[in-house]
């Protein structure tokens, strides 16, 4: 399988102690260099970007997250499902 967005090492490894919410799956929010911050961003295994809440692509570049982090609603997200996966299975 062939993912489009893979973490670099140092947040693979930042996020590898979050919490699941489901078997390989996290929710998290991404704060990227020019200050924005993008919620309900899902991965997988922690080590790639492979959903986000309405958008049909990542709006940003994997090179352009300065932190990475989980909030209580990315720990146990309300909404579990509906997610437009943008690798293919």
């Amino acid at each position: 399988m062939n993912f489009k967005y893979t973490l670099p090492k140092h947040l693979i490894d930042k996020v590898s102690v979050f919490r699941e919410f489901a078997p390989g799956g996290m929710q998290v929010t991404v704060v990227t260099n020019d200050g924005q911050t993008h919620r309900q961003v899902l991965l997988s295994n922690c080590m790639h970007i492979i959903a986000m809440r309405g958008c049909a692509d990542l709006p940003f570049s994997v090179a352009d997250i300065a932190d990475i982090y989980q909030s209580r609603e990315d720990e146990s997200p309300k909404q579990r499902g509906g997610w437009q996966f943008w690798d293919k299975w």
